[in-house]
């Protein structure tokens, strides 16, 4: 039995808008005066919380974004950017379709970098969080790819012979590859082609 695991940001969901404009909408929603944010500073704090394993680096990159923010306020700005998140995600054409056809010979999962509540969330908004076996994200594991503890806790929960990692960035292949695993490299594709596409040695 083969595993094709998919990255989540870029592969499984597509942005329709630059990110920046997703963090002033959430500021907009979740700020009665939006000019008191200096998003400036939102990216710093948030990637430095996030390589770190800060268990909120959402909510650490808005307390550097409005240093004068609320508990209330920072809940409803990361909520904001949550569901702005969401929204301007959207998967590959016929991707429901593609993954329902490639349950009935592979298992499937999910191998992502992000926080755990986070990235399900949106995977289910997608709706398509139902065809798949597992859902692994980096939070959970305690290393963002290319580590190879995501891997590692994905064979741990799918019985498989051959394993493959599909993603749109370079930690998805180089994660995959210290793994063992099969990679491919997304552009874009219809997802019921990847595995005539998969180089599987």
């Amino acid at each position: 039995m083969r595993a094709i695991c998919l990255d989540l940001d870029g592969t499984l969901l597509q942005f329709d808008r630059e990110y920046a404009d997703l963090l002033r909408n959430a500021v907009a929603d979740g700020l009665d005066d939006p000019e008191r944010a200096d998003l400036a500073g939102y990216d710093a704090a948030f990637f430095e919380a996030f390589e770190d394993h800060e268990p909120n680096p959402v909510r650490r990159g808005f307390e550097a974004a409005v240093p004068d923010a609320t508990d209330d306020e920072l809940d409803a700005l990361a909520d904001a950017l949550l569901r702005h998140e969401a929204d301007a995600c959207s998967p590959p054409a016929g991707a429901a379709y593609d993954l329902a056809r490639l349950r009935e010979e592979y298992l499937l999962g999910v191998v992502t970098n992000g926080v755990g509540d986070w990235q399900r969330q949106k995977l289910a908004a997608s709706g398509l969080d139902q065809y798949f076996d597992t859902v692994v994200v980096s939070y959970e594991v305690g290393a963002h790819k290319p580590d190879t503890a995501a891997f590692e806790a994905v064979e741990e929960r799918l019985a498989a012979d051959e394993f493959a990692m599909v993603g749109d960035a370079e930690a998805d292949v180089a994660g995959g590859e210290s793994a063992g695993w099969a990679t491919y490299r997304y552009e874009g594709e219809r997802i019921a082609d990847l595995p005539d596409a998969i180089d599987w040695g």
